[in-house]
């Protein structure tokens, strides 16, 4: 009887001999099966690059992560309570690009942080993701901490808008630690939400216009512009999906599981 080659549309080959292992935990099976995944970030599947820095692929799609900033060599991977979590060393410039299209005009983010006890206590500003254009130029507040000494009014806050101008969405920082921070943007109402550790509540913010980002604008690991990058915190996992999962009873139900399990697995009460 001959034999019979089936195509899988979307799925690659498996890697050759001796090639590093496939590391999925429970997180990753239940954002596989949404919908809008559109990229997977995990410091556990960084290695060091030669000459300082990190080298690794989105966990979704396999393109290229590109390291960013005068100081990119500073990016390095370290275990926290058990998990891997990606860095800088010193106060740097230094960031991790996800591939050109990854900023979206509405998404849902989630992210594992570890928040360092000095980033916490300090007065600076830590920015975990940040969104800019295809040409390097700073577009979005996606993920940034405030300091409880800090002397601005976002003082011990997780702050989240697709706007650079200020326009926030704010929730208040959790001890320092590991930490899920989710943040949303529908576009459709132009609503931006953020909520720490859960989903039952989300503090919002109606945005005062549209964002609609150019092409090849992207997500961003830290921010390489200048020291306001990751600091002494640190990104663990983060999932990113194309369109708001709040806009649906459905896409909420997938969050919430999706979150839970992240709490689980970084050992979050």
């Amino acid at each position: 009887m001959a034999g019979q080659m089936v195509v899988l549309e979307g799925v690659t080959a498996a890697a050759a001999p001796g090639a590093p292992r496939i590391n999925v935990n429970a997180p990753d099976i239940i954002a596989a099966k949404i919908s809008t995944l559109k990229h997977a970030f995990g410091a556990r599947g960084l290695t060091a690059a030669p000459g300082g820095g990190v080298v690794g692929r989105c966990r979704a799609t396999g393109k290229q992560l590109i390291p960013k900033g005068s100081s990119a060599a500073s990016l390095v991977v370290t275990e926290i309570a058990g998990r891997l979590g990606l860095g800088v060393s010193g106060t740097v410039a230094a960031g991790l690009a996800l591939p050109a299209g990854s900023l979206t005009s509405s998404y849902t983010l989630v992210a594992a942080v570890n928040l360092a006890s000095a980033d916490v206590a300090g007065g600076l500003i830590v920015n975990f993701l940040s969104g800019f254009d295809a040409a390097d130029g700073y577009i979005s507040v996606l993920q940034r901490t405030y300091g409880v000494t800090n002397t601005g009014a976002n003082k011990g806050k997780l702050c989240s808008s697709p706007l650079a101008g200020g326009n926030f969405a704010v929730a208040t920082l959790p001890a320092a630690g590991w930490a899920i921070f989710v943040v949303d943007y529908d576009g459709s109402t132009r609503i931006a939400s953020v909520a720490v550790n859960q989903v039952a509540t989300f503090d919002t913010l109606a945005m005062p216009g549209t964002f609609l980002p150019p092409s090849g604008s992207y997500l961003e690991v830290g921010y390489h512009l200048d020291s306001n990058s990751l600091r002494s915190s640190k990104m663990g996992d983060l999932y990113t999906f194309s369109d708001s999962l709040l806009k649906t009873d459905l896409g909420k139900s997938q969050l919430a599981e999706l979150v839970a399990s992240m709490k689980t697995y970084y050992s979050i009460a």
